[in-house]
């Protein structure tokens, strides 16, 4: 368990720095991103989810300043979505004044391929209860299980001798659920 926890803490401090922050005295807000995340897309959303701006990146240092002068009074949200997470920060704008009031960051599974075996790790970091089933593709369930008050979902699928098939992983952590494609051949 420590040698799991010390490797994904390793892999977040490899993945670099994500930050939002509010500029004195102009209503905009600048936005850093450091290190390779791989893809990242980035969306600014009104409240009803429109969107307002929309970029995808995938260079290694990015900064970029958003100027905000032509938004209306209201609440924003501004969202990163890369491979490993999708961070949320709640905008407010008032005036000439710009306040982040909240930000929520959601981990990813993270699945790893090797020689016909898939890795699976999930950080539950609000230990709510996750399924993970697999179906092969006639939607036919052929595995699964599910954690109860588990911090860190682990668990590793043997393929090697599995039927030539394309399967469905699924992930299934409270409204949320991830899907992973495995092809056999």
């Amino acid at each position: 368990m420590i040698a799991l926890m010390f490797g994904t803490m390793t892999a977040s401090a490899n993945e670099g720095k994500l930050s939002l922050v509010t500029t004195e005295n102009t209503k905009s807000v600048v936005f850093e991103l450091d290190a390779d995340a791989g893809k990242t897309t980035i969306k600014l959303l009104d409240k009803d989810s429109n969107v307002i701006y929309f970029e995808n990146v995938e260079k290694e240092a990015y900064v970029k300043k958003f100027d905000l002068q032509n938004l209306k009074d209201g609440q924003y949200y501004f969202l990163t979505d890369d491979a490993l997470r999708t961070t949320t920060y709640v905008i407010n704008v008032k005036g000439s004044k710009v306040a982040i009031l909240d930000k929520k960051e959601d981990t990813k599974p993270v699945y790893r391929s090797k020689d016909g075996v898939i890795y699976l790790n999930h950080l539950n970091l609000d230990k709510s209860k996750v399924n993970v089933n697999v179906f092969d593709s006639s939607d036919r369930l052929v595995f699964s299980q599910e954690w109860k008050d588990t911090m860190v979902v682990e668990k590793v699928f043997n393929f090697k001798n599995a039927f030539k098939d394309t399967y469905t992983l699924v992930l299934s952590d409270g409204d949320k659920s991830y899907y992973e494609t495995i092809n056999v051949k």
